[in-house]
């Protein structure tokens, strides 16, 4: 039976639009398998362990930035996604305290900050070898408030570098599930409890593309099949006929909204 209870709120909406907290018990803390271990270092990652080093794959491999927590280390099992006080001090993984300003947005116990949201988790409830219940996170956190943050404190990482240019809205739950499978099989893990909150991603409009007037723009000679074959390996969906074309662009690729969008990608 679970022992555990997870409790999570986001109280800033605009900060944060969705957030998911899968609760895994009973791992074991341990060198991850070598093969993920040397993926790992050909990407210029550094192993850490089992826990540490399934977060940094799954980000390699979806682009969406993870973070674990010790559970038994969060104040009344609490998690909440807030503002920071003025000035409210947290010591962050790199073993530096700062002070927060009140508009940088903070992962909270039922205390004090515990991570710096979109950017870097706090000391005082990382894995470590005690670690025996992981909160793994997976969020979708505001582009435009990561990168103030990520300023003014004057702290970048692997996780700030893609949240400020916005992550996969599909991503945030298809990273999480993938990543918390590995942490059950690989750490001998068992599910707890899985909350999910905040907005679904919505169905991407599609973008009317006129084949004529793409190449009056390009100065090109492309057929509606090219245009939509090379669309197609874009991992756009592409219906329609003749010379007008409906695509509608992957989740993954936010940068694609208007049909001068995908001009670009032909040339």
């Amino acid at each position: 039976q679970p022992r555990a209870n997870l409790r999570i709120q986001i109280e800033d909406r605009r900060g944060c639009s969705r957030y998911i907290g899968w609760l895994i018990e009973g791992v074991r803390i341990r060198p991850s398998p070598g093969w993920m271990q040397r993926r790992l270092l050909a990407c210029g990652c550094r192993p850490i362990n089992t826990v540490v080093d399934v977060t940094n794959y799954v980000l390699l491999e979806y682009g969406q930035p993870l973070h674990a927590f010790d559970f038994e280390r969060l104040a009344n099992g609490a998690v909440l996604v807030r503002r920071a006080r003025p000035n409210e001090p947290i010591t962050t993984l790199d073993g530096v305290s700062r002070r927060l300003a009140s508009e940088t947005l903070v992962i909270a116990d039922a205390q004090q900050a515990v991570a710096v949201a979109g950017i870097m988790g706090g000391r005082g409830s990382e894995v470590t070898e005690r670690t025996e219940t992981v909160l793994l996170e997976s969020a979708r956190f505001d582009p435009v408030t990561v990168r103030r943050a990520a300023r003014t404190l004057g702290l970048s990482s692997e996780s700030s570098y893609r949240f400020e240019r916005g992550v996969d809205p599909v991503g945030v739950e298809a990273a999480s599930a993938r990543a918390a499978a590995l942490i059950i099989e690989l750490a001998d893990g068992r599910l707890s409890q899985v909350v999910d909150i905040g907005e679904r991603p919505k169905p991407r409009p599609a973008i009317l593309l006129e084949a004529d007037r793409a190449n009056r723009w390009l100065g090109t000679r492309f057929s509606p099949a090219q245009m939509r074959a090379t669309l197609t390996k874009l991992s756009c969906r592409v219906s329609g006929s003749g010379g007008w074309l409906r695509v509608t662009p992957p989740s993954f690729r936010q940068d694609l909204t208007l049909a001068a969008d995908l001009y670009e990608e032909l040339a």
